[in-house]
């Protein structure tokens, strides 16, 4: 009777210790979970390409089982004793794991969700280890202590299932509770009666609501999601928390998730006017098709009512055909490239400097002049997106042109940026080896949200373009391009390869691809390396590459899903 008591007593520290390991490990699983915005497939499917499963608790356990084992041939104090060591193994092990909210290039956010969905992972580790110890007691005895370290091997393998299974169990709940908070917007919206205008594209969403933010924000005050908030439940608490009566206009990105998502977001918000920026490539891996892709951008057009205001890009013949079989009261088209006519709205002359660039805007038969601290022809395309709906809203010319002299874009838009070369990614030292007092600088390009083959080659022309000493190109490549994203990051290394005087590429999502890439464009093996991460590429080009005059383009920074391979 006393063997078992102290079997059972053994048997709690067992799944004390196993409860704490998965608490610690579930945290870091919740980290990418959360990245890949709580979609099950997708996570699993990240799990299984990085093969992140656990090896650190697991070796613990493995060697508890085999010694447990042997033990149980020299009797019941040692096996009770190497069980309890083994334990107290465990307990470390799972001191050691890194704490997701404060590792990390994206660090876990401990939401209401994320905490919901946690708890509920944690609920479920609690039964497993209750049923697991109780079976083996109650069917092994006193014999027991093998088959708990043996469920404790099953239970951790099985957490990033565990935490699909605490999301799928909450998404009741969780459907209740958006339901609730998008009727909340929903009245938010019907109250203030602000004039809604709604964006959508394969790119140039953020920036084009930056701009046109700042444009209307400058004739009445206006309302707009922060940052790249464009998610139905991202939009719902930015409406809940901030739209306000006074609010007459509001800006609303809509990001493209699935067929439907913007007719969703389009019954939240209902709009007066759509802008579509483009329908290209990125994100086909999530819709598929090209045609698919189509569908769901042209959701914002059907979504407008008869009399609305539809603006789309001229440029992507797509858009063209957009415009075509939705046709509002006023259908307007803008674009860069005069072949594409018949063009509402034309932007031309475009001289660029490091400090922006100036244009001309041809506009219903008038010529205006402008100048916005922009560079690329993307960003410059967003421009005129915000001035064409803009000046269809009733906003003159000269007006929207003055405030789009002061509007930025969100960071990280092809964003430049005068940098010491001593504080260029924290360096002590530059490319010289001179201290850290060393006065020169370099101009640094950051274009590393979301990059995208219009966008990368734009920003290519850019880095060619500028004055200054040596250019070069840092990038971990392109990702959502589907079949075609070697393709693609092979087409843009090929043309990186005859302008740049240095590549570093980061990371191993696009290496083979882009070094493949690199060799057809004709560049030597000395004139590009690769590099693990980010921090590390700019680590060695400010230590051991870069000095005074240098211009370089970070073309995109890819998350912990792509960027590194996780230790579990």
């Amino acid at each position: 009777m006393l063997e078992l008591i102290v079997t059972i007593v053994a048997s709690i520290l067992i799944a004390a210790a196993g409860l704490y390991f998965c608490r610690r490990r579930e945290l870091r699983y919740l980290q990418y979970f959360q990245q890949e915005e709580y979609e099950g497939k997708r996570f699993l499917s990240w799990c299984k390409r990085n093969n992140v499963f656990d090896t650190r608790g697991s070796l613990v356990v493995i060697v508890a089982i085999t010694v447990v084992a042997a033990c149980s041939l020299m009797g019941h104090t040692c096996t009770v004793l190497v069980s309890s060591i083994c334990s107290a193994m465990l307990f470390y092990k799972a001191a050691l794991e890194e704490n997701p909210l404060i590792t990390g290039k994206v660090r876990l956010k401990l939401t209401d969700r994320a905490t919901r969905i946690f708890d509920t992972g944690q609920s479920i580790n609690a039964l497993l280890e209750l049923a697991g110890t109780a079976l083996s007691i109650i069917i092994f005895g006193k014999n027991a202590l093998a088959f708990c370290w043996f469920n404790q091997l099953l239970i951790i393998q099985l957490q990033p299932l565990i935490l699909v299974l605490a999301k799928v169990l909450l998404d009741p709940q969780e459907k209740a509770l958006q339901a609730q908070f998008a009727e909340e917007a929903r009245n938010i919206v019907k109250l203030c009666q602000p004039t809604v205008i709604g964006i959508t594209g394969s790119y140039g969403k953020t920036s084009t609501k930056v701009i046109l933010t700042e444009i209307l924000d400058s004739v009445a005050p206006t309302f707009s999601t922060p940052r790249s908030i464009n998610s139905y439940m991202g939009v719902t608490r930015e409406i809940r928390e901030r739209m306000k009566e006074s609010h007459l206009f509001a800006v609303i990105e809509m990001g493209a998730y699935y067929l439907g998502s913007i007719r969703r977001m389009c019954g939240l918000t209902p709009p007066k006017v759509g802008i579509i920026t483009a329908v290209g490539q990125m994100h086909l891996e999530r819709f598929g098709s090209t045609d698919n892709l189509y569908q769901a951008k042209s959701e914002l057009a059907q979504a407008l009512p008869n009399d609305g205001i539809l603006v789309v890009n001229g440029d992507y013949e797509l858009c063209r055909r957009m415009a075509k079989e939705n046709p509002k009261r006023l259908t307007l088209i803008y674009g860069l490239d005069k072949d594409n006519e018949p063009l509402d709205a034309y932007m031309f002359d475009l001289v660029t400097s490091d400090k922006g660039t100036s244009f001309k805007i041809e506009y219903q038969g008038t010529i205006y002049e402008g100048f916005a601290k922009l560079l690329s022809k993307p960003l410059l395309s967003n421009a005129l997106a915000a001035f064409t709906a803009a000046v269809a809203l009733g906003c003159a010319p000269e007006t929207v042109l003055a405030a789009m002299r002061n509007a930025k874009t969100e960071s990280n838009r092809l964003e430049p940026v005068r940098t010491a070369l001593s504080a260029f990614a924290g360096a002590a030292v530059n490319g010289n080896g001179k201290d850290a007092a060393n006065p020169g600088q370099v101009l640094r390009l950051n274009d590393a949200f979301n990059s995208n083959p219009v966008g990368f080659s734009a920003a290519l022309d850019v880095l060619k373009e500028l004055p200054g000493g040596k250019k070069v190109l840092v990038t971990p490549g392109m990702i959502e391009l589907g079949d075609r994203q070697a393709e693609e990051n092979e087409r843009m290394a090929k043309k990186a390869a005859t302008l740049c005087d240095l590549v570093v590429v980061v990371g191993r999502t696009n290496r083979e691809a882009l070094v493949s890439g690199l060799h057809a464009g004709g560049m030597s093996q000395d004139k590009f390396l690769v590099q693990d991460s980010m921090q590390e590429a700019l680590r060695h080009l400010a230590r051991s590459y870069l000095s005074d005059g240098d211009v370089v383009l970070i073309e995109n920074d890819l998350s912990d899903l792509y960027e590194s391979t996780p230790k579990f």
